[in-house]
């Protein structure tokens, strides 16, 4: 039995080939255009919201053609990192489909997930796209995999500790980076920060300042055990300073 891998892939600067312009083959093309890859449409014809997209903006391409004739399809699948079957007829599906697995392309088949080789799952954001979820019965039923990420979205909203935690431990990861050069050293200090009773306590309270105050206090002991010059005051202020990151969508 296959077994599917989770992954998060950066899909700029990749090409994605959705064979198939009707409702579904709209929605994984838009879905891949704006995680940033480049995408080429091909099929005999176009939902009017592609054909809209596609006027405003280049890097969404609309090719006629029939996806049947495998020789002038054969082009597009080897310009195309992921192959997406999108249409209603089973033959073409099925031509398009061996076709890809010749070429060694990654699949997405939308009409078969059994055979599919990438699965797009339901997603989440919380905390402006700082932590991101993903749910999937891999094909099985898409109704309750909706539900799973709407409960999981209904229980880590309410969950203020979560969110200090977050909100705290993004700006420790760059600070530790910038006083504590070896990555052997940092790690087991991440688990300090965590297990330090103030630091828990604040963050069970909700009380981002306080949770600060407690790291800092952590990484200037470990700082200063390596033998690093560190006061607490100070790393304080480099843990305020930090930027939050900007989502990637």
């Amino acid at each position: 039995m296959a077994v599917r891998v989770p992954l998060w892939l950066e899909m700029s600067g990749r090409r994605v080939l959705v064979v198939g312009g009707g409702s579904v083959g709209t929605r994984r093309a838009l879905w891949f255009r704006q995680a940033g890859a480049a995408v080429r449409v091909v099929g005999l014809s176009f939902s009017e919201e592609l054909r809209r997209q596609a006027e405003e903006d280049e890097s969404l391409e609309l090719v006629e053609l029939d996806a049947s004739d495998t020789e002038a399809l054969g082009p597009h699948v080897e310009w195309a990192d992921i192959v997406v079957i999108a249409t209603d007829n089973p033959g073409v599906n099925e031509a398009v489909w061996r076709l890809a697995r010749e070429l060694r392309r990654w699949v997405n088949d939308a009409t078969d997930a059994e055979r599919t080789e990438i699965v797009v799952p339901y997603t989440l954001e919380l905390y402006g796209g700082g932590l991101r979820v993903a749910v999937t019965t891999e094909g099985r039923t898409g109704v309750a995999a909706r539900h799973a990420r709407d409960k999981i979205r209904e229980c880590l909203e309410g969950d203020r500790g979560l969110e200090t935690l977050y909100e705290a431990m993004w700006r420790v990861k760059p600070v530790l980076k910038r006083l504590i050069p070896r990555a052997k050293d940092r790690v087991p200090i991440y688990y300090r920060i965590d297990e330090d009773p103030e630091f828990r306590d604040a963050v069970e309270r909700g009380s981002l300042e306080e949770a600060l105050r407690a790291a800092a206090r952590v990484i200037a002991q470990e700082a200063q055990r390596l033998g690093i010059d560190a006061s607490p005051d100070e790393v304080y202020r480099l843990l305020k300073s930090v930027e939050k990151p900007i989502s990637p969508l």
